[in-house]
């Protein structure tokens, strides 16, 4: 049952209000002292809520990945009275986005892994999927995120590349320009979830933010961290390289909520410096 927020002892504000594909918001969820809230939930799945002690209002990051459909959804609370449950529904538009695409023709041997090579990046991409799914129940972040290195974009999120006319997985983060040697800064608190020389992305490092959102962060030369090792903002984690299949040197960004990749300019727009 919806309804609207005058009344009832729950109200939410969402900033955007509107979320792009690859987007990602902030919900605010205010409630009456003498009521208690049960679940959130959003795009079918639930999701983890904070509370912000000094005000006493909850919040989540909500995301929308590049297979949500455009249109509105609903963020859907659950909480407990002192006579009855109820159910508050609040209404979030996604908007369409379109993204770049690239058309090559190349030689097949360029496309299609042998076997072996197949395997690998099979596990590889199973392994960071598994790890990305995991919902810890700590918070770690604080506002605001920083940028792991100082650089512009040199490939947005969800560019795709289309070779012989098959085509391969949409940019699942943002590279950026880092000169091999370069820091390569934690842009959170976290803690560091997975190490792992990948195949494809090369040694990477993936620190858990808590409750479901993670960074990560590819091709690098060398790492400075350790698995399951408490991480600080702006903290060295490592130095940017080319390993992995790469053209040469810079950083792959990633970030990763609730299982979905979404853009890192996105989530800076909305809580970076």
């Amino acid at each position: 049952m919806a309804a609207d927020a005058g009344s009832y002892p729950v109200s939410v504000s969402i900033k955007p209000d509107k979320i792009p594909l690859g987007g990602i918001a902030l919900a605010t969820i205010k409630t009456n002292d003498d009521i208690e809230l049960l679940d959130v939930r959003f795009l079918g799945e639930r999701i983890p809520y904070y509370l912000n002690p000094s005000s006493r209002n909850y919040f989540v990051l909500i995301g929308a990945g590049l297979d949500c459909k455009p249109g509105v959804h609903l963020l859907t609370i659950t909480w407990q009275g002192i006579d009855a449950p109820g159910l508050y529904s609040h209404k979030v538009r996604i908007m369409a986005r379109t993204f770049p695409e690239e058309r090559l023709s190349v030689p097949e041997s360029m496309v299609e892994f042998p076997p072996k090579i197949l395997e690998r990046v099979l596990n590889d991409q199973k392994a960071v999927k598994e790890t990305c799914n995991k919902i810890s129940n700590e918070h770690y972040w604080r506002s605001p995120f920083v940028w792991p290195v100082k650089s512009k974009i040199l490939s947005q999120f969800g560019f795709r590349r289309i070779f012989n006319n098959k085509p391969r997985s949409p940019h699942s983060g943002v590279d950026l320009r880092a000169p091999e040697g370069t820091p390569v800064l934690a842009s959170n608190y976290g803690k560091v979830a997975m190490i792992r020389d990948c195949y494809l992305s090369g040694k990477t490092v993936i620190i858990d933010h808590g409750k479901g959102l993670y960074t990560l962060y590819a091709h690098l030369d060398s790492y400075k961290v350790t698995e399951g090792q408490a991480i600080k903002q702006g903290q060295v984690i490592g130095l940017a390289g080319s390993t992995g299949r790469a053209t040469g040197p810079h950083l792959h960004w990633g970030v990763s909520l609730l299982g979905k990749r979404l853009d890192p300019a996105e989530l800076m727009a909305l809580l970076g410096t």
